[in-house]
């Protein structure tokens, strides 16, 4: 033991504190200041304890409670305008004040102890790395955080030096300060609603409903020295104790350790993510798999009080609304055996194939979320074969579109940064390359699940996952109609090409782009005409009659839309092709338009509703043209009955 830290310890004992006497403290080569295990400790064993009066956070700054004993006072300017909303802020300030009065402050044998704020490499967390150290992390979820943290402390002491510019010293509250002192907090503090007992703050105060709401919502954190010396290694085997009756803090080892191994304290369920950034380090796969990667999401109105209305959704940390549309990309191992969700699904957070459906769902999908809130997509046990596999399909390539980016995002600019130089750079790169590992473990499930029905077959599949759910491309839809109609085909090719000065057999890849939509409305058109002819249908797909009728049809409690038919659901250009080939046609196959009672405008118009809320984009391989066998991102619609 040094004598730097023999003079913390001294120092924190004589006050209250206690370190376990087989507990020797030392610097690791890896892990800094540790504690070490001189001899096996027994399980349920107090390692060290810290005692309130040597706690360092926002209640010292207050100067209210003996507990909490403050040194020199701030403007009263100062701790009115922040206390409310920002004590935070002010347990900055306040151990920017005790670094600034040196010996002079009773916490000098801590502070002088702490990574130093001239001295960048102790730090250690990224947000103190060089440019070229940090730019090894750009296109990771290290990234925004890092930005997000740098503008928040900037404005965090923006707003508080203002506040301070009666103090005769006000210049040395500089931005550099305020930044380490927030790093300081960031990498050591405790929660005070796990750590502090309201007991600890009995005098009676004009503020104490205030700092006891403070503490139950974790508005600030508290510093506690020794205490603060066990490091992480992502395994729970110690309890956060307090104590009202010594009022002090307690790290407790639930599990016992060795003789000559490490102590470690645990700091939460926290990805490599999170411990990059706050805390400059990663663990290794070795201990347990933190390789975590985020996606987030952007719902409008609609679709978050539809996902909310879900028995399933659970609210968020009212500290944290963000997390409510960040969802974690993980080990399927890392949700353990209770995951009853199907194994494509076990890579992500709970949630986020429930919240896409919720963002993609059409009207008769909404309706029918609303009408059974007790059923969320992702957990239902054949999710292929149900009412939602429209929208659970639409989510998955959703979900397949983000992890491709991501994954291509990393890839290509990790080509450009060149070989580490430093530990800062080595570091960085495991990191990327951890994320591009769980990214692609994430992605290759699903592209599995997606490849069968991705790829044209007029050919009945072997039984997969989505059973007998079929994607039909339009240029798979349109040879459906040759096979079986071929007289009819011929002629809706020859006004196609002709209309659009195409030659034949026509390449469907060059009339995806503005044309996609309104060859879809035409080829359901025809099929909705040919109702009656069942048995052809049927041949194309069972369930072909009972998608157009379902499509077409919406449950309660919704209340009834305006109805479909009055109005065509495209742009107006689509509508005037569109008249004009049937126009055309009508010509060429009388007998298709003979159907008694029909007015034909309407039934265009319940086509182009129904392709509005049953297509939806996916990449799918083209058969022929001049990109045969390549994926095209294009209109498909999903095919599904529930008599299969």
């Amino acid at each position: 033991m040094t004598e730097n830290i023999k003079s913390l310890v001294d120092w924190a004992t004589a006050s209250g504190a206690y370190l376990h006497p087989d507990v020797e403290i030392y610097k690791d080569a890896v892990t800094g200041l540790s504690f070490k295990a001189q001899q096996t400790i027994a399980p349920q064993t107090s390692i060290v304890r810290c005692s309130y009066q040597i706690s360092l956070s926002y209640l010292n700054a207050i100067g209210k409670y003996f507990q909490f004993p403050s040194t020199d006072s701030f403007p009263v300017e100062f701790l009115e305008n922040l206390k409310q909303d920002d004590p935070n802020i002010i347990g900055h300030f306040f151990l920017i004040q005790q670094y600034l009065k040196g010996d002079q402050s009773p916490w000098w044998q801590y502070i002088k102890l702490l990574p130093q704020p001239n001295d960048p490499k102790s730090l250690g967390i990224p947000i103190w790395w060089p440019e070229e150290d940090q730019e090894f992390l750009t296109g990771t979820n290290a990234e925004p955080p890092l930005q997000k943290r740098e503008q928040m402390w900037r404005d965090q002491w923006k707003e508080g030096v203002v506040l301070l510019r009666e103090l005769p010293n006000h210049k040395d509250y500089s931005y550099i300060l305020y930044q380490w002192a927030a790093t300081i907090f960031d990498s050591r503090s405790f929660r005070p609603s796990l750590t502090v007992c309201p007991e600890a703050l009995s005098e009676s105060s004009t503020d104490i409903d205030l700092n006891l709401d403070h503490i139950r919502n974790d508005r600030f954190s508290i510093l506690y020295p020794l205490v603060d010396i066990g490091n992480h290694n992502g395994i729970n085997q110690v309890e956060w104790r307090k104590d009202p009756i010594s009022n002090s803090f307690d790290l407790v080892h639930s599990a016992g350790v060795l003789q000559g191994d490490q102590i470690y304290n645990y700091y939460g369920n926290k990805s490599n993510s999170e411990l990059l950034v706050g805390y400059g380090f990663i663990l290794p796969n070795d201990l347990v798999n933190r390789n975590f990667a985020n996606l987030k999401l952007t719902p409008d109105h609609n679709a978050i009080q539809l996902r909310r209305s879900q028995n399933c959704h659970n609210r968020p940390d009212p500290r944290q609304p963000e997390e409510e549309f960040m969802f974690a990309v993980q080990p399927p191992s890392a949700n353990g055996s209770q995951d009853s969700r199907i194994l494509e699904f076990r890579s992500f957070g709970e949630g986020l194939v429930d919240l896409i459906c919720c963002i993609v769902a059409n009207e008769r999908e909404r309706s029918y979320m609303l009408k059974f809130p007790e059923i969320c997509p992702e957990r239902i046990a054949q999710p292929f074969q149900s009412p939602l596999c429209r929208a659970v399909l639409q989510a998955i390539f959703i979900i397949q579109s983000k992890l491709a980016y991501e994954i291509e995002k990393i890839e290509k600019i990790g080509a450009s940064l060149g070989p580490p130089q430093n530990p800062n750079q080595s570091l960085a790169l495991n990191y990327r390359n951890l994320q591009l590992t769980t990214l692609r473990s994430a992605l290759q499930p699903l592209d599995l699940l997606t490849t069968p029905i991705l790829t044209p077959s007029l050919e009945t599949s072997a039984p997969s996952p989505t059973g007998n759910l079929k994607i039909l491309s339009i240029e798979q839809a349109y040879s459906l109609l040759t096979q079986h109609y071929p007289s009819l085909s011929t002629s809706i090719h020859n006004l196609i090409a002709s209309d659009q000065e195409e030659e034949l057999p026509l390449d469907w890849s060059v009339l995806l782009e503005d044309w996609n939509f309104t060859y879809w409305t035409l080829w359901v058109y025809i099929i909705m005409l040919k109702r009656s002819d069942q048995k052809t249908l049927a041949a194309i797909h069972p369930a072909l009659e009972q998608w157009i009728r379902d499509g077409t049809s919406i449950f309660s409690p919704l209340p009834t839309p305006q109805n479909p038919t009055p109005t065509f659901h495209g742009a107006v250009d689509e509508h005037e092709t569109l008249s004009t080939t049937l126009s055309q046609l009508r010509k060429l196959h009388p007998e298709l338009f003979d159907l008694q009672n029909v007015n034909h405008e309407h039934v265009l118009n319940l086509a182009s509703y129904l392709v509005k809320e049953q297509a939806f984009m996916a990449p799918y391989v083209m058969v022929n043209g001049a990109v045969k066998g390549k994926r095209i991102s294009q209109l498909v619609v999903c095919i599904w009955g529930e008599e299969l």
